[in-house]
């Protein structure tokens, strides 16, 4: 598929879950990415499903937990499209996401997470300190990733200062 072809795929609907408890954030690692890419729960959205819905079926599928409580949707969305590989991967379907954002807070232990082996290979809980070094890459996947977190973060009166 040449690169005319991909400009012309439709963006895939997305809901990115930032999840913290307390102080700390919650980053996966998906399946075979670089030691140092970590994101946060994210995940298509079906056609039938509200953002609410695929956000707690992601949060599930990928962390094995459901002690999650949605605090709210942004206002903040991010339109990026997918480096090739990303392309490849998704079969050609899309080429790239519209993500919509969630704040959602983890009332679980921050060790009862059991990570889906087929979609993640890590997680970690940050503080906001070690958050912006885990999140901000030069890579097309994480087009105004950072920037678009930081807005969620000030909406929902997560951070106070960068």
């Amino acid at each position: 598929m040449n690169l005319s072809d991909i400009n012309n795929l439709p963006y895939r609907d997305n809901v990115c879950c930032v999840v913290y408890k307390g102080e700390e954030f919650l980053l996966l690692q998906n399946k075979g990415w670089p030691v140092n890419w970590w994101k946060f729960p994210q995940g298509g959205i079906n056609t039938e499903e509200t953002i609410e819905q695929a956000a707690l079926r992601e949060l599930k599928e990928e962390t094995g937990s459901d002690n999650f409580k949605i605090i709210g949707l942004s206002k903040s969305s991010n339109i990026y499209d997918w480096n090739d590989k990303s392309v490849r991967l998704a079969g050609y379907r899309w080429r790239g996401q519209n993500q919509k954002y969630l704040v959602v807070e983890y009332f679980g232990n921050t060790y009862d997470i059991s990570l889906d082996a087929d979609e993640a290979q890590s997680y970690k809980w940050v503080t906001l300190e070690n958050l912006w070094p885990s999140i901000d890459h030069e890579d097309k996947n994480f087009t105004n990733y950072k920037n678009t977190i930081e807005k969620v973060l000030k909406e929902f009166n997560l951070i106070t200062k960068q």
